[in-house]
């Protein structure tokens, strides 16, 4: 019986009419360095955008206590981990409670180092005094001893339920949230991704002075470059957002308001973000002083181009 996987191919050797079936080699898993299969799950529809933004700052707090309410303590933990830790869903359903505790007890400063499900990079942030506070809710709630098994149980262990014992889903915790969104009237999209998101977000609000703070974004999500990490975090969204209420703000006082619009020519004016800037002022420093001992005009030719394929790149 043909199948799926079956191949049908006509040979100018056989008789008229005959064919020669073959079975098709079975599509092959994606393997990690080390060998073993990586997880690999798309969740993209068809017809619908698949991108997903941060969680509003107002709504942080709604959605936690949706889940308290529910009585969804693994989504509440896996929710403020999330956000604080900046970690991929997948890799922080997979975490055991010796990755938060030491043999004796003590809550560890960072998370015991895990190797990342996507990127097979190393990480181990660390746990700040809201992911301790979540944990010890989380105990509290549902009975569940960290130290049992010598702390080698999973964390995320449903407690209840027919799925009594077993480690909550990828999927399953996709759709607590989106239910969660869904009751609190919470219009953008929100994902998996969504708390990841998050924690550059509120980063970069608390930071705003810091110029290293897209550097160290960037180093936290393991990402190529800061344009990455722009885009992540919600930033790039924000500018183009802008242009499309720049134009309506347009419309509304020159097309359909009271005002006269006089054209301007284009003027040689960059704008750039506040702490953008105070990174091409660090750049220019440092090439100044790096340089300062050179007499060759090229390398000094060089450093200037290159600070301005920098402000070429940050201009909005």
């Amino acid at each position: 019986m043909l199948n799926a996987n079956t191949l049908t191919i006509t040979s100018p050797f056989l008789f008229p009419n005959q064919e020669f079936y073959m079975e098709a080699p079975a599509e092959q898993p994606k393997l990690k360095k080390d060998g073993t299969p990586k997880r690999v799950k798309c969740n993209k529809q068809r017809g619908k955008k698949s991108e997903v933004y941060p969680i509003q700052v107002s709504d942080i707090r709604r959605f936690m206590d949706w889940f308290a309410d529910h009585g969804k303590w693994e989504c509440y933990l896996a929710f403020v981990i999330g956000i604080n830790m900046a970690r991929r869903a997948g890799d922080t359903l997979a975490l055991r409670w010796e990755h938060f505790f030491n043999a004796n007890g003590t809550f560890r400063a960072d998370l015991l180092e895990i190797v990342e499900d996507k990127t097979d990079k190393l990480a181990n942030p660390h746990i700040n005094s809201a992911v301790r506070k979540a944990i010890n809710l989380y105990v509290e709630k549902t009975g569940v001893n960290p130290a049992d098994n010598g702390y080698q149980n999973y964390v995320f262990v449903q407690t209840s339920g027919n799925y009594k014992g077993r480690v909550i889903s990828y999927n399953a915790y996709r759709l607590c949230l989106k239910k969660a969104a869904d009751e609190l009237g919470v219009e953008y999209n929100v994902g998996t991704h969504s708390t990841r998101k998050t924690f550059g977000m509120v980063s970069r609000m608390l930071h705003a002075g810091d110029y290293d703070s897209m550097e160290l974004l960037q180093t936290i999500y393991n990402h190529s470059d800061t344009k990455t990490t722009k885009s992540y975090i919600g930033l790039t969204k924000k500018k183009v957002d802008q242009y499309f209420d720049d134009m309506g703000e347009f419309f509304d006082d020159y097309v359909t308001g009271e005002k006269t619009f006089t054209e301007v020519a284009e003027a040689p004016v960059v704008s750039i973000d506040v702490n953008d800037l105070r990174d091409v002022i660090k750049m220019a420093y440092k090439a100044g002083a790096d340089n300062a001992g050179t007499t060759d005009p090229a390398v000094h030719l060089e450093a200037m181009n290159n600070l301005l394929a920098m402000i070429d790149g940050l201009q909005k």
